[in-house]
């Protein structure tokens, strides 16, 4: 809130401001208005546009209705000047009922009673009363009194009320941020399983007021999901992709045909050591002939999740469009998608074009034909 004072039983548990008027506060010892002796001072003045646009902002944290707002947005058109000083009575408004409910096309006195009253339940604006309750100002002698409503408030309160805006606009943002993720994670986890638990509340959740603790609760629940569904995956994959295959070595400007004709290739020179082509590929193999990656991430990799995680940010870094490395993980699996990242690594200066050649991988191992070992180096040497 803007200003911690004691509640009152009529201010009902809001925190408002609150303010000690002093009579005769814009005159001189001489009885003389103030800005006759003094230069003007804008420096602690607020443009009340930028104020009502401040409050907009931070409306649910004061419990604002736009219909109150409405009512203020009124009375700020009353004052002639721009900007809201910060000087007790310099900022009075004092049109009638009539004219104030006039200018909010036809708004019922009573309404627009309890929206005024609002308002100075919370301190944004203040009353200054005549003896009659009447709103007039007179003038005499370049000195004017003028009864009716303060909005010198605003003004006093404007670092306050910036920073109410700002810290609401941060959490707009932030829950604009995790209901983004969480409709991802559940458009993957629907890729990869269909429709589950999870993913219906997640989907309730998305048409609903924005609810932080529980958009937060989802997406780790997706996020968790997705990994065991993911890892499952490759799990049942892994041993049919390494199997049968054939090598890719190098390619040009055309991922594709190389990748073709390296299919071709490999059928007309099978392996000498088929063997090999069926032994799983273990951690161990993949750190000791793919060093490339070392160059950028130096830590020690203690899991096949860090490679997969370590790939995923290679393959940005290649130029691999991030649905060409989803769509690999799905037709080869994290592990073997992985793998064949860091072999393009390897080979980066020769082939041109990275994102077509896993592209090609992919539609072939979806077909159950790619040997990894054959396309990672030898220990110590890169493949020619």
């Amino acid at each position: 809130m803007i200003l911690s004072t004691p509640r009152s039983p009529r201010g009902r548990g809001f925190v408002v401001f609150r303010e000690i008027v002093m009579k005769h506060a814009s005159q001189t010892e001489f009885w003389r208005p103030v800005e006759v002796v003094l230069p003007p001072d804008h420096g602690s003045c607020i443009d009340k546009w930028q104020a009502l646009n401040a409050l907009t902002d931070a409306a649910e944290q004061f419990e604002l209705t736009h219909r109150t707002l409405g009512v203020l947005k009124a009375l700020m058109t009353f004052l002639p000047d721009r900007l809201i000083h910060p000087e007790p009575g310099r900022a009075i408004v004092f049109p009638s009922n009539k004219t104030l409910a006039h200018r909010l096309n036809g708004m019922p006195d009573s309404t627009l009673r309890r929206h005024l009253a609002r308002l100075v339940t919370l301190g944004i604006v203040s009353r200054h009363d005549s003896p009659n309750r009447k709103r007039y100002a007179r003038r005499a002698g370049g000195a004017e009194l003028a009864f009716g409503f303060d909005l010198s408030p605003i003004a006093r309160h404007a670092d306050q009320l910036q920073a109410a805006a700002e810290r609401a606009r941060e959490a707009r943002e932030a829950l604009a941020l995790l209901r983004a993720r969480l409709g991802t994670l559940r458009h993957r986890l629907l890729e990869c399983e269909g429709l589950s638990s999870v993913t219906e509340d997640a989907r309730i959740a998305l048409r609903r007021k924005p609810d932080q603790a529980r958009l937060t609760e989802l997406s780790d629940r997706l996020q968790a999901r997705l990994e065991e569904v993911e890892l499952s995956n490759a799990d049942a994959q892994n041993e049919r992709h390494i199997q049968a295959g054939y090598k890719y070595i190098s390619d040009s400007k055309g991922g594709s045909k190389n990748a073709l004709a390296t299919k071709k290739r490999n059928e007309e020179y099978p392996s000498d050591e088929p063997h090999e082509t069926t032994k799983p590929i273990s951690l161990q193999e993949v750190t000791a002939r793919c060093r490339e990656y070392q160059s950028y991430f130096p830590d020690r990799i203690t899991s096949w999740l860090d490679v997969v995680l370590i790939a995923s940010r290679l393959a940005h870094m290649l130029g691999i469009e991030r649905e060409v490395f989803d769509e690999a993980c799905r037709n080869l699996g994290q592990e073997s998608a992985a793998i064949v990242v860091l072999c393009l690594l390897e080979n980066a200066g020769r082939i041109k074009n990275p994102g077509g050649y896993l592209r090609q991988l992919s539609k072939d191992g979806r077909a159950g034909g790619v040997n990894l070992r054959a396309l990672m180096p030898s220990v110590g040497e890169i493949v020619s």
